[in-house]
């Protein structure tokens, strides 16, 4: 049930972690995508924000800083991970994140895609971490993450829905 438990709060950690990656990278939607060509200038921009947002939440994740994290979450926000209950809300979003960032290292976050529309956007990616449990040894795991994020009337963006998966941990 531990091992459940803190396996579950890293996939969670990990789909929020949003890496580093410049958004003319990663961030871009596939080669070749036509739809990323005809994008309105205002697109960009967003997709800018969104990048800025991810670099944040990474940055936030490297401090152990909780409560900066889920301060980037819109106030009825969903934090969902492989096998612990959803968190909703950043009070409880907060504390998830407390608890993942207590025993876990994020290594790497790679945005595969981002994408907008008008107020909503996604942001889908890979990401790898180390957690290492309490009495326990270090495991390295990797997984994929879903962002869902919604401009909001100040023109920022907050994260609305957030979905991680781990795949089997490397020991």
């Amino acid at each position: 049930m531990r091992k459940s438990l803190l396996l579950s709060l890293l996939v969670a950690a990990a789909a929020c972690s949003m890496g580093k990656k410049a958004p003319s990278d990663s961030t871009s939607m596939a080669a070749g995508d036509s739809t990323n060509a005809a994008m309105p200038a205002g697109d960009n921009a967003a997709r800018d924000a969104v990048a800025r947002l991810r670099s944040a939440w990474k940055d936030g994740a490297d401090k152990k800083d909780s409560a900066g994290v889920a301060a980037l979450y819109a106030d009825d926000a969903v934090l969902e991970g492989t096998d612990v209950p959803p968190a909703h809300g950043k009070a409880e979003i907060q504390t998830r994140l407390g608890q993942m960032f207590a025993v876990s290292s994020i290594a790497s976050i790679d945005s595969k895609q981002t994408s907008v529309a008008g107020d909503v956007a996604y942001d889908y990616g890979t990401f790898s971490q180390t957690v290492t449990p309490p009495k326990g040894k270090p495991m390295q795991m990797t997984g994929d993450y879903l962002v869902t994020l919604t401009r909001q009337a100040d023109g920022s963006w907050k994260i609305s829905h957030h979905m991680s998966n781990v795949q089997p941990a490397k020991q």
